[in-house]
Parts: C-alpha cells; structure tokens; sequence
C-alpha cells in the first residue's frame, strides 16, 4: 500500500511539475541548433542545444529554479511522492 501510494504520488506530482511549467516564449530550429528563450518577471533564460546534445545557457536576473520545467517537474515528483508516502504509513496503521 505504502510503495503503491508513493508511486502514484511521483506520477501525479511529475504530471502537475510538467503540466504547469512556464511555456518558452520563442522556441525555434536552427539548422540543427534548438534556441528557447524564457521570459518571466525576474530575468529572462536562453538555451541553446545542440544536435547531439550539448547545451549553453545564459540567464539574467533572478531565476526560479521553477522556472525549468525539469527541474520543476523533479521537484514536483518528489513532494507528490513524499505525501503519497506520508498517505502510506497513515493509511497503514492498525488500530490494536
């Protein structure tokens, strides 16, 4: 019960994390460079990556670590899953 709560916190906090990240305000190709630039109220974020997967970024102002949808999403995952968890063990007790 307890494992079985837990994983089902990850999953619905990892959806939350990733459902409710800032959306890239330009997201574009160019030849085989990916270029996102963020924008939000305390700085902006660009990130370029390569073809075979090597990124720059560069950021200005004061950045969330929510602001990244992966790091978002982790975050999320993990607080779902330490409440799922927390469910577990109370849902899990027995009454002598």
């Amino acid at each position: 019960m307890k494992i079985t709560l837990l994983v089902i916190g990850l999953i619905i906090g990892g959806a939350i994390g990733w459902y409710t990240a800032p959306v890239p305000a330009v997201d574009m190709k160019i030849g085989g460079v990916t270029v996102e630039v963020q924008k939000d109220k305390g700085g902006g974020e660009l990130t370029a990556t390569g073809p075979k997967g090597g990124s720059l970024e560069i950021g200005s102002g004061n950045l969330s670590p929510l602001a990244d949808r992966k790091t978002r999403t982790a975050i999320f995952a993990v607080g779902g899953g330490i409440i799922g968890l927390i469910l577990g063990f109370v849902g899990g007790r027995r009454v002598v």
